[in-house]
């Protein structure tokens, strides 16, 4: 059975841990300013919320699941991470 306390003492004990997205914060910060490293903090913030969210409703499950899902996923976030790569 699914424990919805225990669930949200795991995802912040998660989002306080520091991780790549301390990293990416702290490089913004250090390169150009408190302004951009607020809102790289902001944005880092938000994108797991709505990880978590999309756990929470069972879009993760049905990415395991489905094997086109996963595909789409995965070739979605390498295209994106090809085009920030160009971008720099």
């Amino acid at each position: 059975m699914l424990s919805w306390p225990a669930l949200f003492v795991a995802a912040v004990i998660l989002a306080l841990t520091p991780g790549p997205g301390i990293a990416y914060v702290v490089a913004r910060t250090a390169a150009v300013g408190r302004a951009e490293g607020l809102a790289s903090c902001v944005g880092t913030a938000v994108g797991g919320l709505l990880h978590v969210g999309a756990a929470v409703l069972g879009l993760s499950m049905l990415v395991v699941q489905s094997a086109t899902a996963f595909s789409v996923v995965k070739y979605t976030g390498a295209a994106y991470l090809i085009f920030l790569g160009l971008r720099l």
